[in-house]
């Protein structure tokens, strides 16, 4: 058994072992779509040759791991594994190809490693051996039946805007608190939050809907299209920044802000809607399960400090 960077010869062998895998995910959920150009991704893969591992049997290959090291202004410098950057025949296998990679990543100055799996025991637990842990869920749901969830007597929803920018940072920084109330440390808050939140208020794609009661701001979310990427959907929106002040949760607020912006997402075209959450989140979890949204993939983290 020997693990190396992937060669051009190895190509079609990886793409047949990422179709195959797509294709079993999407048999456990039939939101995963299994959709899969072995063309364009051998294309892309080619580029990508001295950052990519394999580990070979025999000249049988059976694991490969490729991860995209990304600089990210809430993590910082990490290296990503999605769900097309891996595949293995045993966890022994994985653990001698993420030995080679971790090296380099690290080399490169990636501190956190990130890997999105099947949230399913049997395909999370190999991580777990590697030092891994779950972090944040991806759930999805089909906007085929939406809930009809209507606004509480004196609330009002509208299209947010530019101008609202001191409210979404108002908003924004109520989910940071509540993480740090639930002893798990909120995303690192950088000098470029404000700029971030003016750009996305800014974009013709997103979405900011605001909730008022007697004038004032007192919930938030925000909905923007997602890119196309392997196991998702075409026209499937993303729902993010869900924020409701304290004292008027409980009384349907966010649901009826939800349903609304989903119903708006899919008369403009949408079949599909992603939330993620974190983990440790017990309340995220009820209430976007509870909503209608599936538990799809689950980010698994490493923080090279803790090896």
């Amino acid at each position: 058994m020997t693990v190396r960077t992937l060669k051009s010869a190895d190509l079609e062998a990886v793409a047949t072992r990422v179709g195959n895998r797509l294709a079993h995910d999407a048999r456990r959920s039939a939101l995963i779509n299994a959709h899969f150009s072995g063309d364009l991704f051998t294309s892309a893969l080619a580029n990508a040759t001295d950052q990519t591992w394999v580990e070979v049997d025999h000249d049988h290959i059976v694991g490969h791991l490729y991860g995209a090291v990304l600089d990210s202004s809430e993590h910082g410098r990490g290296a990503w594994i999605g769900p097309d950057g891996v595949s293995f025949d045993t966890g022994d296998v994985l653990s001698s190809m993420y030995d080679e990679a971790s090296r380099e990543w690290s080399r490169r100055g990636a501190a956190q490693h990130f890997a999105w799996v099947f949230d399913d025991a049997d395909d999370i637990r190999p991580w777990l051996a590697l030092g891994f842990e779950p972090a944040h869920r991806r759930g999805l749901m089909s906007l085929n039946h939406l809930d009809t969830s209507v606004m509480p007597t004196g609330y009002l929803l509208r299209r947010g805007h530019v101008a609202d920018l001191e409210l979404a940072l108002e908003l924004d920084r109520l989910i940071d608190e509540e993480a740090s109330a639930r002893a798990t440390p909120p995303p690192a808050r950088s000098d470029d939050v404000t700029n971030s939140w003016r750009e996305l208020l800014d974009d013709d794609e997103v979405h900011y809907y605001v909730v008022e009661y007697d004038g004032r701001g007192v919930a938030q979310c925000v909905t923007y299209p997602l890119e196309p990427r392997r196991g998702s959907f075409d026209h499937t929106l993303h729902l993010s920044a869900v924020a409701v002040v304290g004292d008027h949760e409980h009384r349907g607020v966010a649901r009826a802000m939800i349903a609304a912006a989903l119903e708006h997402a899919r008369r403009a075209g949408f079949h599909y809607a992603e939330a993620n959450w974190s983990v440790s989140n017990r309340r995220a979890e009820h209430f976007w399960t509870r909503y209608g949204f599936q538990r799809t993939y689950v980010r698994l983290r490493r923080t090279m400090n803790s090896v």
